[in-house]
């Protein structure tokens, strides 16, 4: 029998979704296809770029047995295939209503309750967006929320000879304790919190600032002797390696996929108290508010003179990735909704 086509709508390519996508290419029986509803992420590139791209994705989407949208813009701007085809999206975050005012806000809430109903199903990936979601959606579509938390595959641990082979190349000296941020450097990340922190809890932190974007400039500013500042890298399995601690002071997340590499690599975990994070990493990280250096600080400074209880917190995060957040279960559960969805009358 021929494969059924799975049709995956991006907001934009590059972005965290595409390692979603990836897992989602597991599921048996469809042929996956990814398009891209701009050329860029920014909004500039979304209106120039939309006109021109949406003929193609409708037509597209008329010959899939299911589109799979990500992202809650992205499903706001594909409102009218949710409603032609069978259809999933999953919330990645809900970043743009999170992030929403005023009069946005009231515009975003009357979309997603439009997207909801229009979906024959609504994948969130953390109880957190479930529950912003519930309070959106019309009664009688709200069980149409499934909660698939994200997953990864778990690795085989990296030998000691990448550390020190790592660890050697970013100047790190024996007694230095190595916090890795890895992420986009935006806003609603907020690595400049993290910065703030590193320089105020002082030696033997060293942080380490792996990734690019709009607030590269102003992190490279602020950072001071304790903050290494690398730019965008692909090595993130050596610099996870590299590493001691993991920091996360993001104001929101959907289910971090750095948050659980981290896990996965045994690290300790200190991330805010943002929607998201706190569910990622239980009772097996350190959480903090949201914007608070000070306490950021503190904890890196506790981590940082305390090699046993960072190796605790390791082991609790990467058992709790283990029972929770694997790659196969979350594929597993994203194909029984695929399946029933691409089936229904």
């Amino acid at each position: 029998m021929s494969e059924r086509l799975a049709l995956h709508i991006l907001p934009h390519r590059g972005g965290g979704g595409e390692a979603y996508v990836d897992l989602m290419e597991r599921i048996d029986g469809f042929a996956h296809e990814r398009v891209a509803l701009s050329a860029g992420r920014t909004p500039a590139s979304a209106a120039a770029s939309l006109p021109v791209r949406w003929p193609r994705i409708a037509a597209r989407a008329r010959r899939a047995a299911i589109v799979h949208v990500h992202g809650d813009m992205a499903a706001m701007l594909s409102l009218p295939i949710l409603r032609a085809r069978p259809s999933v999206w999953s919330t990645h975050g809900l970043h743009f209503l999170r992030r929403a005012q005023g009069a946005r806000l009231r515009v975003a809430r009357r979309a997603l309750r439009a997207a909801i109903a229009a979906a024959d199903r609504t994948i969130c990936t953390s109880v957190a967006e479930r529950d912003d979601l519930a309070e959106i959606a019309a009664p009688e579509h709200a069980g149409r929320l499934a909660l698939v938390h994200n997953g990864l595959e778990p690795s085989p641990p990296p030998g000691p000879e990448l550390r020190a082979r790592t660890r050697a190349e970013l100047g790190l000296a024996d007694r230095d304790v190595a916090v890795l941020y890895l992420g986009q450097l935006e806003e609603r990340k907020d690595p400049l919190t993290a910065v703030a922190a590193a320089e105020a809890a002082g030696a033997p932190v060293v942080l380490l600032v792996a990734g690019d974007g709009p607030l590269r400039a102003e992190v490279e500013r602020r950072a001071g002797e304790r903050v290494r500042v690398l730019g965008f890298r692909d090595d993130a399995p050596a610099l996870l390696a590299a590493s001691d601690v993991f920091v996360m002071p993001s104001e929101r997340e959907g289910l971090s996929y750095a948050v659980l590499e981290a896990m996965a690599a045994r690290l300790a975990l200190v991330v805010s108290d943002g929607p998201g994070n706190p569910e990622a990493v239980g009772d097996a990280g350190v959480v903090v508010p949201f914007g608070d250096a000070g306490a950021l600080a503190r904890e890196l400074a506790r981590l940082a003179a305390d090699p046993a209880e960072r190796e605790r917190l390791g082991a609790a995060a990467q058992e709790r990735l283990l029972e929770r957040f694997t790659a196969e279960r979350m594929v597993r559960e994203t194909a029984a909704i695929y399946r029933e969805v691409a089936s229904a009358p």
